[in-house]
């Protein structure tokens, strides 16, 4: 069936939602907008609960209907809800259905090419993009023994030709339960395009991948910009920006979603702060800084050094912080007023004093510069040996350019995602033994603090400060420290961990992310250790010949 052909083409969308807050952000309505001068008629499936202002946001749209369902069935129960909900009679008269869902963000190219090229071919269905498959069944859950060829559900287009057959209507009418996300990809979308092909239709995708299919199994997750900036993809997939590592690394180098982020952005193809607001507010922290490999090697400025501030604990070894942040225009040393007071007489070259009830934030409630850095007390054990705690002190100071290169580290401000600068963690010694159970932090103590400070923002390993020394965007520092002022009678009494894990929780909580420094001799340095560590580990566990990373993860497991 060619839509070429028809003359006032109609056209019924029926979009998926779901959202664990239960709002929709503003990339949903671009791609609604983007979409709706192709549809008749749409219905929106919420699946669980929807806000008040995504509820009007959604009524307000023209030819539209909006269902609110229990979240159950994922995107095909979604699907058959809105087509249940119209019945055979009316979905039948369409010239095209299209199936969609909030998985894909765009537009990152034309959609009016892309609906204009389609309708031109002879076809009973197809969609944006397929999925290569595997030669074997990921889930154990399929008709076949291997994962066939298909498209992907998060668009699909059935013309007439196949949605007003009696096997389109048995195949929904009979659709299984669908109770976890293996069932929704084996039983409906790994399972649609082979079904319906093997019954004589016929389907093509949007963006042809045929000469990839020896390169990747999943091209728009593997390889986005090829698709988008070669192929006219009109759309991303927003899990590949924090899928995690573990998703593509037995595939490739895990440079895609890094690639696909810098490519947006210097394009300009899609607005970047609608996306890191949506990301901030969805994603877990971890999770981004691993999947787009955020780390910011120290590299000479062009710029000069914006207004700094710099925010000093009174406690132990404050002055050797002190000397550390002098590169600051403003450096404020705070503490309990009772420890301030025996300071007082000390000759402090300019350092402001500040009293403070719960913690030394609580000066910055008002700060006007465009940057803050800390350098808070660090929680390093007292009996570790001296040369320990030395070395994380300044392996910190050194990573953030403390104290005569703080303009080097300043520049990673020029990019408007980035809210905030860390250090790395250590590797020697027992800090080697924390790494991969920082959710241990998590605690009971912290939620109530993030409540009482208004701090929605959740991640179960956050990218915190390193020995007590951070460097914040100078409006969230200010932000958080007024915050922590106001509620400070009503704080729970918090460990160094626990500051830290709030901080860097306000800064995406601000629709920023924490970005981890580090100097060139001290990233060639933890480079040599963490090959030598991977090597000391792969070897202690025996050799499998070929063995990927997650291979011998599940081995280990």
């Amino acid at each position: 069936m060619r839509l070429a052909n028809i003359e006032g083409v109609r056209r019924l969308g029926i979009f998926f939602f779901y959202d664990a807050d239960g709002h929709a952000d503003e990339y949903v309505f671009t791609l609604l907008d983007s979409l709706a001068p192709h549809f008749s008629h749409q219905v929106i499936v919420v699946n669980g609960r929807l806000d008040d202002a995504s509820r009007a946001r959604f009524e307000s749209m023209s030819g539209t209907e909006l269902v609110v369902r229990a979240n159950e069935g994922f995107d095909s129960w979604a699907y058959k809800t809105a087509l249940d909900h119209l019945g055979w009679d009316v979905v039948d008269d369409f010239d095209e259905l299209v199936m969609y869902n909030f998985t894909i963000i765009g537009p990152v190219a034309s959609f009016d090419d892309m609906f204009a090229r389609m309708d031109d071919r002879d076809l009973d269905f197809w969609g944006i993009t397929v999925h290569h498959g595997a030669p074997f069944d990921p889930w154990g859950l399929l008709e076949t023994p291997t994962l066939h060829e298909h498209l992907q559900s998060h668009f699909i287009a059935a013309r007439r030709s196949l949605v007003s057959s009696a096997l389109f209507h048995a195949y929904w009418d009979d659709l299984p339960p669908i109770p976890d996300y293996a069932h929704a990809v084996a039983k409906h979308e790994a399972r649609f395009t082979h079904h319906f092909s093997s019954l004589g239709f016929r389907w093509e995708p949007f963006v042809d991948t045929a000469d990839l299919r020896q390169t990747t199994f999943y091209p728009l997750n593997s390889m986005p910009v090829e698709l988008i900036r070669d192929r006219g993809c009109p759309i991303f997939k927003r899990k590949t920006l924090f899928a995690g590592i573990d998703s593509v690394i037995d595939e490739h180098a895990t440079g895609n979603a890094r690639e696909l982020y810098e490519f947006l952005a210097r394009s300009g193809r899609f607005d970047m702060r609608m996306l890191d607001r949506h990301l901030a507010r969805t994603a877990d922290q971890r999770d981004m800084f691993e999947t787009m490999h955020e780390w910011r090697v120290l590299a000479p400025a062009l710029a000069s050094k914006p207004s700094t501030v710099a925010l000093v604990e009174a406690s132990a070894g404050w002055e050797e912080r002190v000397g550390a942040v002098r590169g600051a225009d403003r450096i404020v040393l705070a503490g309990a007023p009772g420890t301030l007071a025996a300071l007082e007489a000390r000759d402090l070259a300019g350092v402001e004093l500040v009293g403070v009830r719960v913690h030394p934030l609580e000066a910055l409630a008002g700060a006007d510069e465009e940057l803050a850095v800390l350098a808070l007390a660090d929680g390093i054990p007292a009996e570790l040996p001296g040369l320990d705690r030395d070395d994380r002190r300044s392996d910190a100071r050194e990573s953030l350019g403390l104290p005569d290169r703080l303009a080097d580290a300043a520049a990673a401000f020029e990019d408007p995602s980035v809210g905030a600068l860390v250090t790395a963690p250590a590797l020697q010694r027992g800090w080697f033994g924390e790494l991969g159970h920082e959710a241990a932090g998590a605690t009971a103590r912290l939620e109530v603090a993030a409540s009482r400070l208004g701090i929605r923002a959740r991640s179960s390993a956050p990218v915190v400060a390193q020995a007590g020394f951070a460097i914040l965007r100078g409006e969230i520092a200010a932000s958080l420290g007024a915050r922590v002022r106001d509620a400070a009678a009503e704080l729970p009494r918090l460990s160094v961990d626990e500051w830290a894990r709030l901080v860097a929780l306000a800064v995406q909580d601000e629709g920023m992310r924490p970005r981890v420094s580090i100097s060139p001799r001290l990233a060639e340095q933890r480079l040599s250790v963490m090959q030598h560590q991977l090597r000391g580990l792969t070897g202690a566990l025996g050799r499998g010949s070929g063995e990927s990373y997650t291979q011998l993860l599940g081995r280990v497991r």
